[in-house]
């Protein structure tokens, strides 16, 4: 019987493991997660302070938290960091190289405690409340539109070839 109570907390871990890298698969790299949670904490995307204050709030205690780390890891992201510095690297930051356990532990924060109120928000009220975007096919007739009335496109250094751009 006690062979069985052992199992369940292997399997937990296996379980666990496997969403992980199931997880890691699925966004193949890091610039999908730090963008994500960059749009997290953003109130222009559309998303309420339901989500962008608690997943803020999720970002400072996770760099607090990652400043111990910091200063463990120092001899270490000192190193790293005059290797780099040595090569000449343009616009070399040193504070993303000496806080790299707290920026990771900041995005980390933001993406633990937003995603799953982002989720709830988009399942309860973005996807019910929010105008869909667009389809291609109107923005093509729109420039038409445009261009056949004559109407101004000023779009900066694209100039009238972005029909996302309104003049």
């Amino acid at each position: 019987m006690s062979g069985s109570l052992r199992a369940a907390p292997r399997f937990g871990r296996a379980a666990g493991l496997c969403f992980l890298f199931s997880v890691l698969w699925l966004f193949q790299g890091c610039s999908a997660l730090v963008s994500y949670s960059d749009r997290l904490v953003d109130a222009n995307t559309g998303r309420s302070g339901f989500v962008t204050k608690p997943a803020s709030l999720g970002g400072i205690v996770g760099f607090v938290a990652g400043i111990p780390f910091d200063v463990v890891a120092l001899p270490v992201s000192y190193v790293v960091y005059q290797s780099q510095k040595d090569e000449e690297e343009e616009g070399l930051d040193p504070l993303s190289t000496l806080l790299f356990p707290s920026f990771v532990l900041w995005r980390a924060g933001i993406l633990v405690i937003g995603t799953p109120l982002d989720a709830l928000e988009f399942a309860f009220y973005r996807a019910w409340t929010s105008k869909p975007p667009p389809a291609p096919a109107d923005l093509e007739n729109d420039f038409e539109e445009r261009e056949g009335d004559g109407g101004s496109m000023d779009g900066g250094g694209l100039g009238r070839a972005d029909p996302l751009l309104q003049g």
